[in-house]
């Protein structure tokens, strides 16, 4: 004798697995398809990195003088924002200045390194993230351009971008770092021995 509840009941079960097994078929589609977007806009990004580099390369002096210009005038903006972080300002400023010497020599490319470089720690100190000092909700952003900074005092480089992570080494004041990509008020560097992690941007100072 059959039993039309259990019947409704297998049927709907398998019903329900079928649809299971669809939707789980459908999620391993968008997250392979979220991984070959982030692949494609990586890729995008490292050519853009590349083209302005060799922009910046082949710039002439009129280049190297206007783009110092808008970097001079951003980092105004920022001086005269409120709330402006004053101190911090101090950073891409000495790297904006130190352009000087370069385009005098009549080496444009490296004096707009030196203004890209200014340009991506301004960007940096306005990124509402940072001066809210939301590291943890921010995204990582790399520098189109590594970004050479000296260590102002000694401080700690952690092994994530926040002050309760575990420290992985002290840098001592003097000591040299580059900086590859920031999140909130955190920059991640690269030491002078290889050694990887995060340091709070008011450790650092100009090259």
């Amino acid at each position: 004798m059959t039993c039309p509840t259990c019947d409704e009941q297998n049927r709907e079960v398998t019903r329900l697995r079928q649809d299971l097994a669809n939707r789980d078929a459908e999620l391993r589609d968008l997250r392979l398809r979220e991984r070959e977007q982030t692949k494609a806009l990586q890729a995008s990004a490292r050519q853009l990195t590349r083209a302005k580099a060799k922009l910046r390369r082949q710039a002439s002096q009129a280049d190297a003088a206007s783009t110092i210009a808008e970097v001079e005038v951003a980092l105004e903006s920022l001086r005269s924002a409120p709330g402006a972080p004053i101190r911090a300002i101090a950073v891409p400023r000495a790297i904006l200045e130190s352009a000087a010497v370069p385009f005098a020599h009549g080496d444009y490319g490296v004096a707009m390194d030196r203004a890209a470089q200014a340009e991506q720690l301004i960007a940096m100190l306005a990124d509402p993230a940072a001066r809210n000092h939301a590291a943890r909700t921010a995204a990582e952003v790399p520098f189109d351009v590594a970004v050479s900074l000296r260590v102002a005092r000694d401080g700690n480089l952690r092994r994530q971008p926040r002050g309760n992570s575990p420290v992985q080494h002290v840098l001592l004041q003097g000591s040299t770092v580059v900086a590859h990509a920031y999140k909130g008020n955190w920059l991640r560097v690269e030491t002078a021995s290889g050694r990887w992690g995060w340091l709070y941007l008011t450790l650092v100072g100009a090259p």
